[in-house]
């Protein structure tokens, strides 16, 4: 059986908002031989709540916290009303 999690960065805008005001959703994807087998988004706040429990089942952490990097990078952006990033980063497990 092959196994693998990709994950990426993005922004979902809700009506009218710029990808810039909206909030950045860091989204996996857990595939085994090519069929999504299941899938989660998590926001900031979110993810380090899950990264909290998934240290707790001595889960690797690794593409969870690359992905939290990458949502404050792009939050810390968005703030300063720079060019919103859409899936910027993909790590595959």
């Amino acid at each position: 059986m092959n196994e693998d999690m990709t994950w990426e960065v993005r922004y979902e805008a809700a009506g009218r908002e710029s990808r810039q005001k909206a909030p950045a959703k860091a989204c996996f994807y857990w595939k085994r031989d090519g069929q999504l087998m299941r899938s989660a988004e998590f926001t900031q706040s979110e993810l380090e709540v899950e990264c909290e429990r998934l240290c707790e089942t001595g889960t690797d952490l690794t593409p969870f916290v690359l992905a939290l990097k990458q949502l404050a990078l792009s939050t810390g952006q968005a703030e300063r009303g720079e060019a919103a990033l859409y899936g910027v980063d993909q790590r595959r497990m």
